[in-house]
C-alpha cells in the first residue's frame, strides 16, 4: 500500500487524486514502469521521463503498455521545465529521477532533483512526492557521489521557498510538498497509518522513537 515501504505511497496519492480532480500524473524516472503504469489505471494522462534511452523503449513497448502513457528520453532537468511550459492544471508530480546505479547512464549527474523542483514553481496547487527520502539524510556509499546529491535540508529549504503556504514533511521514504486545500486528507491519513508506523514495539520506527526519548532522558 506504500505506507511503511518503500514505493509510490499508493492509497493517498488516489485521495489526492480523487480530492482535488488531478488529471495529470508526472513521473521523473520511468525504470520498468511500475508506477506509470498503475497510475495510467487511475489518471487521465500519464507523463514520464527516463534518462536511459533503452530502458525507456523497452518499458513503451511492453504490449500490455496503457495507451495514455506518453514516454520522455533525456535528462530530468531538461526535459521535465520543457513539459510542463505545455501542461496548465495542477498535477501530482512523482519525483523518483535519481540514478540507481541500474545502468551507467546518468552516473555523470546522479541527482538532478534540485533542478526538477525548480522547474516545478509554478504548480502551486499540486502535490510533489519525492522518492528515497533515506538517500537526503546522509552521505550515500559507493559507487554514489555523494557530492551530487542534495541533502534534506536544502530541499526542504527549496521547498518552503517556492511553495511557502504548503506543508513540506516526510513519511516513510517520501518527502511530501502538500498544498493547503489537501493537508486535510494527508493530516487524516496520517492518523489512520499511525499505529502502523509506530504503534508495533518490532517497527523501526518505534526503535527510533524509544531511542531519542532515552537520549534525553524520558524513557529508561
Amino acid at each position: 500500500m506504500g505506507y511503511v515501504s518503500f514505493s509510490l505511497p499508493k492509497e493517498i496519492v488516489l485521495e489526492f487524486k480523487n480530492e482535488a480532480k488531478f488529471q495529470n500524473f508526472i513521473e521523473t524516472g520511468t525504470y520498468k514502469g511500475g508506477s506509470s503504469y498503475w497510475a495510467a489505471r487511475h489518471f487521465d494522462n500519464v507523463y514520464t521521463i527516463e534518462i536511459d534511452p533503452e530502458i525507456s523503449k523497452a518499458t513503451a513497448s511492453r504490449p500490455e503498455c496503457p495507451e495514455n502513457i506518453e514516454f520522455l528520453v533525456g535528462n530530468s532537468k531538461d526535459v521535465l521545465p520543457e513539459l510542463v511550459e505545455n501542461i496548465h492544471s495542477p498535477s501530482l508530480f512523482w519525483l523518483d529521477g535519481h540514478w540507481c546505479n541500474i545502468s551507467e547512464v546518468g552516473k555523470d549527474m546522479e541527482c538532478p532533483l534540485i533542478d526538477e523542483i525548480k522547474a516545478l514553481k509554478n504548480f502551486q496547487s499540486s502535490v510533489i512526492l519525492i522518492d528515497d527520502a533515506r538517500a537526503f539524510l546522509g552521505p550515500l556509499p559507493p559507487p554514489h557521489d555523494d557530492s551530487q546529491w542534495p541533502r534534506i535540508d536544502e530541499i526542504i529549504l527549496l521547498l518552503k521557498a517556492q511553495f511557502p503556504d504548503n506543508l513540506v514533511t516526510i513519511a516513510d521514504d517520501v518527502i511530501y510538498c502538500i498544498p493547503p486545500s489537501l493537508i486535510p486528507v494527508y493530516d487524516k491519513s496520517w492518523i489512520k497509518y499511525y499505529g502502523t508506523r509506530f504503534g508495533n514495539k518490532k517497527t523501526i520506527f518505534h526503535k527510533i522513537g524509544r531511542t531519542i526519548l532515552k537520549s534525553i532522558g524520558l524513557r529508561k
